[in-house]
């Protein structure tokens, strides 16, 4: 199976709720990152991936939403936005940019990056309102490293 063709089976089945086709879909080994310094966040495994998870208290259907999707190579990045509601009737619409690695129709890396002061300001629960972790690195492999004087708010640079 194609990267593209991995990454729409991983939605079709993460919309369905089919937790074991879902899971069928990444490789054991699967590393896992979400992004933010939520209790939830960070690198992890697939089962530590499937139990934060829980902390989406949907109250019915979810509609999930794709953009543009590209692949390239083993990789592919598509953009998403969900909406739901959830118990206590919290209106959640979150906004998503998602990047898989496929190796062998499985995925064997999987990063997701989500807006988490929507998810911070609408999920009411210590997997999400509790200490931050710590910030983690997202790169797992550095191609090119820059060092400079930024434009920045305040410089005295013209725009």
């Amino acid at each position: 199976m194609s990267p593209q063709a991995v990454a729409t089976a991983w939605i079709e089945a993460a919309v369905a709720g089919d937790a074991a086709g879902l899971r069928a879909l990444f490789a054991p080994d699967c590393r896992i990152f979400v992004g933010g310094d939520m209790p939830f966040c960070g690198w992890m495994d697939v089962d530590a991936f499937f139990a934060q998870t829980a902390v989406l208290p949907l109250d019915g259907p979810i509609v999930f939403e794709i953009g543009e999707m590209v692949a390239q190579g083993e990789r592919v990045w598509f953009e998403a936005e969900s909406a739901a509601k959830l118990i206590g009737g919290a209106d959640y619409r979150n906004i998503y940019i998602f990047q898989l690695q496929v190796r062998g129709g499985l995925i064997t890396e999987y990063k997701e990056f989500g807006d988490t002061l929507h998810i911070w300001r609408t999920i009411d629960d210590p997997r999400v309102r509790g200490a931050p972790i710590a910030r983690q690195p997202l790169l797992t492999n550095v191609t090119r490293r820059l060092t400079g004087n930024a434009i920045a708010g305040g410089s005295d640079h013209e725009a």
